[in-house]
């Protein structure tokens, strides 16, 4: 930490201009619910394509319980196979979904970061974003690179599933063998790492195509070497974080929690142990400002690729310092000022434009 003390001090910089990104922004946290309400309906369509596809029978359906309504259907082969691309296909459009919110967010993100902020703005924080540019931009230009990015996710997911039903049987035949449970561990820890390596890199490739317009392939390289290169920003930009990120999720579960332990009493008619209902109470707010406070997340990243843009800019062209927040001007001025007199030394040297040189 001490030999990164300026990436610290930079990672702190992004996180504070994350807030007040928030802060500007507060319409950004209807894209979530907006996606949620979506993907709702589409599941709804789902299992009832899902229910229609799962009663097909080669054979007579026989009733084994008539006060149940439970049936057995013997599926043909085909028919299996129907279920579990159909299953497949729905795990495709969630991530799909849920690529969808983050971009939106990333484009918000970036046309926040980029606008004027000598501008006079009535909300006191300079800056505006566009919010309905993220979803112009998902279905008209990017829409490919959401859905190859969530594909490559689904079979991550696909490999871990069938992963999870072999280390199953072969758990069953190995009668608790503690060399095959721990060799069947570290494939697992190696499949999770592999899994969350790839989410980050997909995020990071969707926030390098916003701001480039670059396509998936391009932009998850160029990504991953921007991390290579900052790999001490990025680490304390996400560490820094997920902690405020802890924090808020944690505060707003306890704070539900403690509303619905007072509201109990009134809503109820007879006394009744409030421990089950808080329990359910603090995990469902937890999910929900899972979900919400993920924006924070997202954005910080984004910021962070826009800053190192800029700084790029700043090191070889010169920039305006216009757009640029507050919280990060000092950093980017004193690259702007080392590139006014290196062109006041040689004003004809060549600058390179290329963003990874």
């Amino acid at each position: 930490m001490c030999c990164n003390f300026k990436s610290l001090k930079v990672s702190i910089a992004i996180i504070e201009t994350a807030a007040d990104f928030f802060s500007d922004t507060k319409r950004i946290a209807l894209v979530p619910l907006l996606y949620f309400v979506i993907w709702c309906g589409i599941f709804v369509f789902w299992l009832w394509g899902l229910a229609g596809v799962a009663s097909i029978s080669d054979s007579m359906i026989t009733v084994t319980s008539v006060q149940f309504q439970q049936k057995e259907v013997n599926r043909s082969e085909g028919t299996n196979w129907m279920i579990a691309l159909m299953v497949l296909g729905m795990v495709w459009i969630s991530t799909f979904l849920i690529a969808c919110n983050d971009f939106a967010v990333i484009c918000a993100s970036a046309t926040w970061y980029f606008s004027r902020k000598d501008l006079d703005d009535s909300d006191g924080i300079p800056g505006d974003s566009d919010v309905w540019k993220g979803f112009w931009w998902t279905f008209r230009y990017n829409m490919g690179t959401l859905a190859l990015g969530s594909f490559i996710l689904t079979i991550v997911w696909l490999i871990r599933t069938i992963f999870e039903y072999i280390g199953e049987k072969m758990h069953q035949a190995s009668a608790g063998n503690k060399c095959v449970e721990c060799l069947l561990c570290m494939v697992r820890c190696c499949l999770d790492c592999f899994d969350r390596f790839i989410r980050y890199l997909n995020r990071n490739a969707y926030i390098y195509c916003a701001i480039s317009s670059e396509s998936f392939c391009p932009s998850a390289l160029h990504s991953f070497i921007l991390l290579l290169k900052n790999h001490a920003k990025f680490a304390f930009v996400e560490g820094i974080a997920d902690w405020f990120m802890f924090l808020a999720k944690t505060f707003i579960a306890v704070i539900t929690t403690l509303c619905g332990y007072a509201l109990l009493p009134v809503m109820t008619e007879v006394a009744v142990d409030p421990t089950l209902p808080c329990i359910f109470i603090f995990l469902f707010a937890y999910l929900v400002a899972c979900k919400f406070i993920s924006i924070f997340d997202v954005s910080a990243n984004t910021i962070l690729q826009c800053y190192l843009f800029d700084m790029d800019i700043a090191k070889h062209h010169g920039l305006d310092m216009r757009h640029v927040p507050a919280s990060l001007t000092k950093f980017l001025a004193i690259h702007g000022e080392d590139q006014n007199m290196n062109k006041a030394v040689n004003p004809s040297g060549e600058l390179n434009q290329n963003l990874m040189a």
